[in-house]
């Protein structure tokens, strides 16, 4: 995702190499993602690094809040997918 202005939102790509699809409420995962997700997953982020993810199919839900800025923040990232990883496995 490209940035007009960086000091609120980075460039990154949240899902490279992943196809992504949207609804009216959510990002749809149509495909198994990197740290566990199931195909058909539902996810949303906020400006401020807010994330959220609901998996119906493995029963799982993951919410992570920070105020944070830029958004897309390599640290905050990092910790998402680490939380992904934890619940996946059970942690």
């Amino acid at each position: 995702m490209e940035s007009v202005v960086p000091s609120l939102a980075g460039v990154f790509d949240m899902y490279p190499q992943m196809d992504t699809k949207w609804s009216l409420g959510f990002l749809i995962n149509p495909e198994t993602g990197p740290h566990g997700r199931s195909a058909g997953s539902l996810s949303w982020a906020g400006i401020a690094n807010c994330y959220y993810w609901l998996d119906p199919a493995a029963d799982i839900a993951g919410v992570l809040m920070t105020q944070v800025l830029p958004f897309g923040d390599p640290g905050v990232l990092n910790a998402l997918g680490a939380l992904e990883r934890m619940a996946y496995r059970g942690d």
